[in-house]
């Protein structure tokens, strides 16, 4: 119990004061904020169109760029331009959830518009070659509404812009608008684009329609279907057994991603699609690399290439450095099929040494 009036508003303050603080704008007027927020919190605290064209502020009469963290009693001048637009790097120091919202926000409504636009494009181009058959038909204003209702509520969509950013995203392809609209023999009247062709398979393996295809799935199941192009993420490699997650890209099917990958997380949601891993076919090895460090003296490199061998995993190549200390580095290229027989490798090696899993493809195996 406290008796003494002052020890108590002492222990209020620094309860208060642990967890946030409180800054000045140059007008005087007071700003709380979570400690260890930025000037970029503090600008979008103030408003919404402040923190999308900050550039940096004044803190005290100083100039400081958008990742500083204020502190209690300062007074914080922001500095906007109209050049200036938010940055998902910007969500790395953003601490409130407004400014971190807003700045989503802000990204998601770019990526939206650059959809429709490029959806609008796509259509306007392939609608050009068309213009034969718009006249012949002589659709009136309201024929051509009507039409463009029922290819809406064909692909489940609100209203035109939704439209064309599903175009422009991929999830929907020209040539699939094309027969909804014209009917299902206007894809025969045109040559569609090899581009097209590949995002149509996707489309139609995810409808679970069968399409003959020579590529190898590669053991992933996209929504239940094989026989989908698809190819890995180049980054995070994922093995047979871990969770996965695809995305629809433009013209190259599906990408596959480990579920904790930066690439994934960076990707447009609405362009994301479930995949898993075919367990009725046989597991493909792929070539990974992987480094060990261990002690530089003799033998070592046999030791290091028994214990792989045990563990039934073929060697493609494998380079050596010297490190400091008596130590040194082996970084090989091996053929695994599973995290299990991964992880199997990498008991083995524990003996000896100390291994570390490099989640790239190795260099030979990568695409232009």
């Amino acid at each position: 119990q406290l008796n003494d009036p002052q020890e108590f508003l002492h222990y209020i303050k620094e309860d208060l004061f642990e967890k946030e603080v409180f800054v000045f704008s140059p007008q005087g007027d007071l700003y709380a904020l979570p400690k260890g927020s930025s000037v970029i919190d503090f600008a979008y605290r103030v408003h919404t169109e402040l923190g999308n064209h900050c550039i940096g502020a004044r803190v005290n009469g100083r100039m400081v760029p958008l990742k500083h963290q204020v502190s209690n009693g300062d007074t914080v001048e922001v500095i906007q331009s109209p050049n200036q637009t938010p940055h998902k790097d910007w969500l790395g120091f953003a601490r409130t959830s407004k400014a971190q919202a807003r700045i989503r926000a802000w990204i998601k409504g770019q990526q939206r518009e650059k959809s429709v636009e490029l959806g609008r494009e796509l259509l306007e181009r392939e609608l050009k070659k068309y213009a034969g058959n718009l006249e012949e038909k002589k659709l009136s204003v309201k024929e051509y509404q009507e039409r463009l209702s029922y290819v809406l509520a064909s692909f489940n969509m609100q209203n035109e812009d939704q439209l064309l950013a599903a175009l422009g995203y991929g999830q929907i392809t020209v040539s699939s608008f094309i027969q909804v609209f014209f009917g299902p023999d206007a894809s025969k009247e045109k040559e569609v684009s090899k581009a097209e062709l590949m995002d149509q398979k996707v489309l139609d393996s995810l409808k679970g329609k069968e399409l003959p295809s020579k590529r190898k799935s590669d053991g992933v199941l996209v929504g239940g279907e094989r026989n989908v192009l698809i190819h890995f993420c180049r980054d995070c490699n994922p093995l047979h057994g871990e969770e996965i997650k695809g995305v629809i890209t433009r013209g190259r099917g599906i990408k596959v991603h480990r579920v904790d990958c930066e690439r994934l997380l960076e990707s447009d949601s609405e362009r994301q699609t479930d995949v898993s891993w075919d367990t009725t076919t046989e597991k493909m090895a792929r070539t990974i690399q992987m480094e060990v460090e261990c002690l530089d003296e003799p033998g070592i490199l046999a030791s290091m290439s028994r214990a792989i061998s045990t563990a039934g995993v073929n060697i493609g190549s494998v380079v050596l450095k010297k490190l400091t200390n008596g130590r040194g580095l082996a970084r090989f290229e091996v053929m695994v099929s599973s995290l299990e027989e991964m992880e199997r490798v990498m008991r083995e090696l524990q003996v000896c040494c100390m291994p570390h899993l490099f989640r790239q493809e190795a260099t030979e195996q990568r695409s232009p």
